[in-house]
């Protein structure tokens, strides 16, 4: 691979160059479904045989042969959902049916409630019914051999119903990938109490925040992996060299804050180069977060450097990391970050050629989101993420984001109407 050192790279060329290498195989396990929600599909899926597997009612109402409509029947029973028919339907006979029981062989149409009349044990239809009629027919929810989900796929509880209700029980699925976040700085202290917090504060040490947010980042946007532990550091090229090298062993990933940069004095950039990796990438065209690094040693072993300022690293996570790991494990399809459009009220400053994050205040109007960029721009005001409702994505190629234009958001909290 090629090695880009001190040479700022742009997302898209950083993508090219990763588009057609090997996937990670982090190992496949086969798994029933129900406990393998937001992990990768390592297999395609397909319909095992036509669904449903016999006629279902498609609404409440009475399961009849559709020539004997209109007419007056004898009500022979009923079926619920999950019962099978224990007979055939004889001529003049109907059973109520509720939506989605099995229709008893010999019906073909199902009468609505209320084009019904029940009197003691005769059910008086009034409305011709054609045979099919309110009727989800053998197939019509998948034909066996359909590709029901593809390889790549992150399974969600919506894909889960999906392939439950076509009789999919179980697949091949590949394991999560280890991730370690390691935060560095002298600065950094994790206290127990929110007294020892303050203590540590007005002291001058800084509440590590920014590897909690990685975290929490991870476990909602990012199931198939897992975050084995978060260790803080301090500014020791010896001591960030040995924990590289020893969290390679047990992780796949591994997410750095602090310590990179352009200066000489770059711990994190100095041991990662020390452990000559096979390709390796000190600056990204973006910004906040221009001195964010990537080294890969394999397919399945990487490591992310990132400002330890939380805006910068947040903007790492939704463009580099999360897109990057979604590269190393070839997915397709998986959950969704919170995206939306809107239309600026306000003009943002030049972007000069760079993938940009601008926080912003966001309003919903009747006719959609209304932007406002905030008028302070610099990552290390992580405060400005209270006042902040999302993130605008401004691509390099805009250089200059106008009033009124379109652009994509990332949401941080959502927002109701009327709301100031």
């Amino acid at each position: 691979m090629r090695l880009h050192e001190d040479k700022y790279i742009t997302l898209h060329d950083l993508n090219e160059v990763f588009s057609n290498a090997p996937r990670c195989n982090p190992g496949v396990s086969e798994l029933p479904l129900w406990d393998a929600v937001g992990l990768v599909l390592a297999e395609d899926i397909t319909a095992p045989f036509d669904t449903p597997i016999m006629p279902k009612a498609a609404y409440d109402g009475f399961a009849v042969k559709a020539s004997e409509t209109p007419g007056v029947l004898k009500l022979a029973g009923s079926i619920l959902i999950g019962q099978l028919p224990n007979r055939e339907l004889r001529a003049g006979e109907t059973y109520y049916v509720t939506t989605g029981a099995y229709l008893p062989k010999g019906a073909d149409a199902v009468v609505l409630e209320e084009d019904a009349v029940v009197n003691g044990d005769s059910v008086i239809i009034s409305k011709a019914y054609s045979p099919g009629e309110n009727i989800d027919e053998v197939g019509s929810y998948a034909r066996k051999g359909q590709l029901l989900a593809s390889k790549g796929t992150v399974l969600t509880p919506y894909i889960l119903s999906a392939l439950l209700e076509t009789g999919v029980f179980s697949a091949l699925f590949y394991n999560k990938l280890n991730i370690t976040v390691i935060s560095t700085g002298n600065e950094l202290v994790k206290p127990r109490t929110p007294k020892e917090a303050l203590r540590e504060f007005m002291g001058g040490k800084v509440i590590e925040s920014t590897g909690l947010l990685i975290k929490w980042f991870m476990y909602n946007y990012m199931p198939y992996v897992t975050v084995l532990r978060h260790i803080i550091i301090n500014d020791s090229y010896d001591e960030i060299l040995s924990l590289i090298k020893g969290e390679l062993g047990e992780s796949n990933i591994i997410v750095i804050t602090g310590g990179t940069g352009p200066s000489s004095i770059d711990h994190v950039h100095n041991a990662l180069t020390a452990l000559k990796p096979k390709y390796y990438v000190r600056g990204i065209k973006m910004r906040p977060g221009r001195p964010s690094t990537v080294a890969v040693f394999d397919d399945c072993h990487v490591v992310f450097g990132v400002s330890g300022h939380p805006v910068s690293a947040l903007n790492a996570l939704s463009l580099l990391i999360e897109p990057f790991i979604r590269l190393m494990l070839g997915i397709v399809s998986t959950v969704p970050l919170p995206k939306a459009y809107g239309r600026l009220i306000e003009p943002t400053e030049p972007g000069r050629g760079l993938w940009r994050q601008v926080r912003a205040r966001v309003e919903v109007s009747d006719y959609g989101y209304l932007v406002k960029p905030l008028k302070v721009t610099g990552s290390s005001f992580t405060s400005t993420l209270t006042e902040a409702d999302a993130l605008v994505n401004i691509p390099p190629w805009i250089n200059e984001a106008k009033k009124d234009l379109i652009v994509e958001i990332l949401m941080l909290r959502s927002r109701t109407l009327n709301n100031k």
